[in-house]
């Protein structure tokens, strides 16, 4: 019963909230459909998360502005509590629908595994560096970079995307190529990437952004997602972009 998600949309929360209680409480929804079952929800660990930008004046001192109060629902008899940030099929998501707080969270899975990995590349005794290096191709990148088409938005002619971050990410690819390779510090870093036979960082993301493109561009007629894909490919809108919009973009 994890992973399971509901979505309504409306004018206001208070609209997405009533939709949402509905569709719980009403004859067949999902309460219902769970006694049937014999399968009961564990009300008091859901969450309620409001997707919306925009803010208020705040009465507190520091930032002017915060979002706007998100309200609970009550669910036979239990208060579900509206939360600001979710983890739902491995990706933290944000109720203003921001990336921050999943970019941390890859940034430190990084920079774990890496103080980890460094303890088995010791000089005379350490695992060789062939080992190293897909040990790195095979664990790291995949921890680190999951779901990277959504959250490392690409540089363009419009903005420079998220090059902060992904110069934080490279960093932890310098730290495992120079364990791979036990080259020195102050090794440049275009060097120890050609001696561990590894993609430049940001050739990299480029690679891991180009593979959804390419798959969401060849999605038959009959899926669901190929309208908006072909809308999303034909304009870059100029406010409210979605990762899809960024992906084609690039």
């Amino acid at each position: 019963m994890d992973n399971t998600l509901l979505l309504a949309h409306g004018k206001t929360l208070s609209d997405t909230n009533y939709w949402l209680k509905c569709m719980m409480t009403r004859s067949g929804g999902r309460l219902d459909w769970s006694s049937s079952h014999q399968c009961e929800f564990t009300v008091d660990m859901f969450g309620v998360m409001g997707l919306m930008r925009r803010r208020e004046p705040s009465p507190l001192p520091g930032p002017k502005t915060r979002p706007i109060q998100r309200c609970p629902i009550f669910l036979q008899g239990v208060k579900v509590l509206a939360v600001t940030t979710h983890k739902f099929l491995g990706v933290i998501l944000d109720q203003e629908l921001c990336w921050r707080t999943h970019l941390h969270y890859a940034l430190q899975k990084g920079t774990k595994w890496v103080s980890q990995y460094c303890q088995l590349s010791k000089l005379l005794k350490g695992v060789s560096p062939k080992f190293m290096r897909w040990f790195y191709i095979s664990v790291a990148m995949p921890k680190m970079l999951y779901a990277a088409d959504l959250f490392l938005i690409p540089g363009s002619s419009v903005g420079k995307g998220m090059r902060g971050f992904t110069d934080k990410l490279a960093k932890i690819q310098r730290q495992a190529a120079l364990h791979a390779t036990r080259a020195l510090k102050t090794a440049p870093m275009d060097t120890v990437d050609a001696c561990a036979d590894l993609f430049p960082f940001h050739l990299l993301i480029e690679k891991l952004i180009y593979h959804p493109a390419s798959r969401l561009a060849m999605l038959p007629q009959t899926h669901p997602l190929e309208k908006h894909v072909a809308w999303a490919a034909t304009r870059y809108v100029k406010s409210h972009r979605a990762p899809i919009h960024e992906v084609m973009h690039a």
